[in-house]
């Protein structure tokens, strides 16, 4: 009784472990016994999709071996290649990242033996979107190319059109910028020819790589039919992402008043989209546009709004631009504390998505090789229990892999370690160097310029105060014109340094003549020469260069009034220019006190160097290192020729016009 009791229970049970794995799927799998059965095995296959693609991980491991014993059972050669890529896909997804990789190494194999095109296009997109999430950028497009090359076999534009914007977007991040405008218009040509849905889409994401790259122009040729296409498939998202865009690329032209009407519509057409990001960003480009037509509390108020919105959604790129245009509010308004309260909050969060991204990535490289070094030791496990009859070896050749795996493990954390203090340090180098500047900048108006103006102020209170009569006060008149002057020259030089400091200096080069701008500063600085007694000779021919024209004009009047600054009474100072073959050699030529050739080197160096004039007169040593840096910006060169009593010559080298 009790055998029979047993007998019946073990029936009971296999049945209900047939029943369960046959429930698996919508399919029967014990009724696909031939080749002929593919039908059925296909639809299992969907059902295995379907898990995949609702993470439904449980249920997709067993079905997906099932359909492997069935698969090779039958030998049904596409059924294996379509099971064993969507095994690699649900590895992926384990992260068991080399039994990912044999998988679709063994569907790739599978595919290529029936020659199925389709598959292997598959199989190579599967690989290139895993590639792409992982950051490996180069895998990503050799996976995107050989996709390619299986669809263009098969002339499957749908499928290229697709390929060909993958491309465009991983060759953008790999700042290959040719070829990712080569394949936006080439899936651009292919949807306008096939009628697809999302055309405007990819041609908004090429505006904005134009826009991006400084090819406003081309930027501003496509975004109208863009907006068009948006419009007219009532895609309210990408319809604002276009205003967006075209707001931005005014925004480079400094069309304040058309970006200020695009990022408006952009506000309108996003709140209706819901989409939020992108109207957060337009309050804040509303902001920016206020700061630059000087519209402080409307930019002040709107920069807030938009930073409450972003802070909450935790969007740090533009909260970190955000931060950057209030320090510049503050600075404008000459709210100085202000600034350095904007320029701390912008130091902390940068040093914080720094830090975060370093230990981001060295968390997801730990749990990288913790998964692959726990997927070595199922596969060593099942090696063992297929080899049972050569333990001894196994156990030996396991124990290496693990050292092996261990050691490497160890140096790749090592490298890590080592990597990310280099970068802890070069942060905090840059830390150092930018309370430097910020510390310089104090000192120079708290000393140099505070000085020039209470010697100012202290003269005026004299005459103030009646302590002096009117007619000495005309007699150091002279005194207080040279005090002025010095003033402006330094608070232009500390103006352009301060922006040197920020990166804020961009040259605009155009074509003019030299000698118009040298002929203005001439005028500029004949008073203040003729109180010196020197002589300022313009032997400049018609010099037509290519150079931005307001910074030549600062190089021009720097090394006037230094060369003023150490000449005597009876001295000259004469402008000539040579022609070179694609450029002019300008030289300030003077015959004033010359330079000590120990001190030649220090003229341009990163630590300020200077001396006093020949009538006292003093300075911060900043002019020369930015006409060194003004110069080069615009593709010239500067040097000097001294010798001491005889006199200086500055040459400057900048390109001709075309």
């Amino acid at each position: 009784m009790n055998k029979t009791a047993f007998i019946c229970l073990a029936l009971v049970l296999i049945s209900f472990s047939v029943f369960s794995q046959n429930q698996l799927s919508g399919v029967d799998l014990s009724k696909i016994r031939t080749l002929k059965d593919s039908i059925l095995f296909n639809n299992a296959v969907k059902d295995l999709q379907k898990f995949v693609n609702e993470d439904q991980l449980d249920r997709a491991q067993p079905l997906a071996d099932q359909l492997t014993k069935s698969g090779n059972d039958i030998k049904y050669t596409r059924g294996l290649g379509l099971v064993y890529r969507l095994k690699g896909v649900l590895s992926d997804k384990l992260q068991r990242n080399i039994e990912s990789d044999k998988n679709f190494e063994k569907a790739t194999n599978y595919f290529k033996s029936i020659d199925n095109l389709v598959g292997l296009a598959t199989v190579c997109n599967d690989r290139f979107i895993i590639e792409q999430n992982k950051g490996n950028l180069e895998k990503a497009a050799d996976y995107l190319m050989e996709a390619k090359l299986y669809r263009e076999q098969l002339n499957d534009n749908i499928g290229l059109s697709g390929i060909y914007n993958n491309l465009a977007i991983v060759y953008k991040e790999l700042k290959n910028i040719p070829d990712s405008e080569k394949y936006y218009l080439k899936s651009i040509a292919l949807r306008k020819q096939l009628k697809l849905n999302g055309l405007g889409l990819v041609m908004n994401n090429l505006a904005l790589l134009y826009t991006e790259n400084g090819k406003l122009s081309k930027a501003k040729r496509i975004l109208p039919e863009a907006l068009k296409i948006n419009r007219e498939e009532n895609d309210l998202r990408h319809t604002a992402q276009s205003f967006s865009i075209m707001a931005k690329v005014a925004m480079y032209g400094k069309e304040y008043k058309a970006a200020k009407k695009y990022y408006d519509t952009t506000l309108c057409v996003g709140s209706q989209a819901n989409y939020k990001l992108i109207v957060v960003n337009a309050k804040q480009q509303l902001g920016i546009i206020a700061l630059e037509e000087g519209e402080y509390s409307k930019a002040e108020e709107l920069l807030k709004i938009a930073r409450e919105d972003l802070i909450k959604s935790n969007v740090t790129s533009l909260i970190l631009k955000n931060y950057k245009y209030s320090f510049k509010l503050d600075s404008t308004r000459g709210n100085l504390l202000g600034a350095v309260s904007w320029q701390k909050e912008y130091q902390k969060l940068s040093d914080k998505r720094m830090y975060d991204i370093a230990a981001k990535k060295v968390e997801t490289t730990k749990s990288r090789y913790e998964a692959q070094l726990k997927q070595l030791k199922l596969i060593d496990e099942q090696e063992k229990r297929e080899q049972q009859t050569k333990e001894t070896l196994f156990k030996y050749r396991l124990l290496t892999y693990i050292s092996l795996a261990v050691i490497v493990i160890i140096l790749v954390f090592m490298t890590l370690i080592i990597k990310a203090r280099k970068e802890r340090k070069r942060y905090i180098k840059e830390l150092n160097e930018s309370n430097e500047v910020k510390n310089k900048l104090f000192s120079i108006i708290s000393h140099d310029l505070k000085n020039e103006i209470h010697g100012l102020e202290g003269s005026l209170n004299l005459l103030k105060e009646d302590t002096i009569s009117t007619e000495e006060f005309k007699e150091i008149v002279p005194l207080l014109a040279n005090r002025t002057h010095q003033t402006s020259i330094l608070l232009n030089n500390l103006l352009n340094w301060s922006k040197s400091q920020m990166k804020e200096l961009n040259p605009k080069p155009v074509e003019f003549d030299i000698a118009e701008v040298i002929c203005n500063k001439f005028t500029f600085f004949k008073v203040k020469a003729e109180q010196k007694g020197i002589r300022l000779v313009n032997k400049l021919d018609p010099t037509i260069i290519f150079a931005d024209r307001d910074m030549f004009a600062i190089v021009a009047q720097n090394l006037i009034a230094n060369a003023i600054k150490f000449c005597n009474p009876g001295d000259s100072i004469a402008l000539l220019s040579e022609e070179k073959e694609d450029r002019y050699e300008i030289s300030f030529k003077d015959t004033g006190v010359g330079i000590d050739p120990c001190h030649i080197q220090k003229l341009f160096a990163e630590d300020t160097f200077t001396t006093e004039g020949t009538q006292n007169e003093t300075g911060t040593g900043l002019g020369l290192r930015i006409c060194k840096e003004l110069i080069e910006l615009n593709q010239g060169k500067i040097k000097v020729e001294s010798k001491l009593g005889e006199g200086s010559v500055f040459y400057i080298s900048l390109p001709k016009a075309a």
